[in-house]
C-alpha cells in the first residue's frame, strides 16, 4: 500500500491560510513550518513572498490572541523573507520587551548575586530559531562558570542566542571569552549569539578587544533581532 505523499511547499502554503482563516493557529503554524523546511526562496521568489505574507497574517493573529513569543516568531519570519509589512508588528512586539522579558532567577552563583531567566523558543529567522536571555548582577570568579552554563542550557536546540544586558552591573574577560566560544559554535550552525541593551563601557570594551564580530552588540531586542533576520 502506498502512503499519501507529502504535501508540497505550495500546498502546505495554502493549508496554513485556510487554517488561520478558520481560528486554527496551531495547525496553521505546523503547516507553515512545513513549507519553509523545503521551500527555497531563491529559486521560487514567487512562493517565499506567499509564505512571508502567511507568516505576518499569522502572526498577527497569534499577537492578537496574546501568543506574544509564537507572535514574535511568525513576524520574525516574515521578515526575514522580505516582508517589509511585518517589521510594524515585529517592532511592536520587541517595544513591549519589559512586558514579556524573561522573569531572573538564581543560577548557584549567590556569591556573585548572578541570576537569569530565559524565553521559550521561537523563530529567529526562515529556518533558525532562537531564545532570549536576560542577566542580572555580576559575572566574576564563580559567575562566570555559571553563566557559560546557563548560556549552554538556553542554547539547546536553537541557533540563535540574544542575551538582555540591560541590568548587567559587571562582566570579565573570562564571562566574555564564555560567550565568544558559544557565539562561534553558534555561527558554525548558522547562527549566532546578539548581546543588547550593553553598558557604553561594556560596548567600548567589547569593540576594544575586537570582539564585536562574535557578540554582536546591539542597542535593542530588535536591533538584535534584525541581526538574525538578515541572516536569514
Amino acid at each position: 500500500m502506498v502512503g499519501k505523499a507529502a504535501p508540497s511547499a505550495g500546498e502546505a502554503v495554502e493549508a496554513a491560510r485556510v487554517a488561520r482563516e478558520a481560528g486554527r493557529l496551531r495547525i496553521a503554524q505546523r503547516a507553515l513550518d512545513h513549507a519553509l523546511q523545503s521551500l527555497d526562496p531563491r529559486g521560487d521568489p514567487d512562493l517565499a513572498g506567499r509564505a512571508a505574507e502567511e507568516a505576518d497574517l499569522l502572526g498577527r493573529a497569534l499577537l492578537a490572541q496574546g501568543a506574544t513569543l509564537a507572535a514574535l516568531g511568525e513576524l520574525q519570519r516574515a521578515c526575514a523573507l522580505g516582508r517589509d509589512g511585518a517589521r510594524p508588528g515585529l517592532a511592536r512586539v520587541a517595544g513591549d520587551y519589559a512586558r514579556w522579558r524573561p522573569r531572573a532567577g538564581p543560577i548557584g552563583a549567590p556569591r556573585d548575586s548572578l541570576v537569569a531567566g530565559a524565553s521559550g523558543a521561537f523563530w529567529a529567522g526562515a529556518r533558525a530559531r532562537g531564545r532570549v536571555v536576560a542577566i542580572e548582577g555580576g559575572i566574576t570568579g564563580e559567575g562566570t562558570e555559571s553563566f557559560g552554563r546557563i548560556l549552554e542550557l538556553c542554547a539547546r536546540d536553537v541557533q540563535w542566542v540574544f542575551v538582555d544586558m540591560e541590568k548587567l552591573t559587571y562582566v570579565g574577560s573570562a564571562g566574555l571569552a564564555v560567550a565568544v566560544k558559544l557565539a562561534e559554535r553558534l555561527r558554525g550552525q548558522g547562527g549566532g549569539l546578539a548581546m543588547f541593551a550593553m553598558s557604553p563601557n561594556l560596548k567600548l570594551l567589547v569593540e576594544t578587544l575586537g570582539l564585536a564580530q562574535f557578540l554582536n552588540p546591539a542597542g535593542t531586542l530588535l536591533d538584535a533581532l534584525d541581526l538574525a533576520c538578515r541572516a536569514g
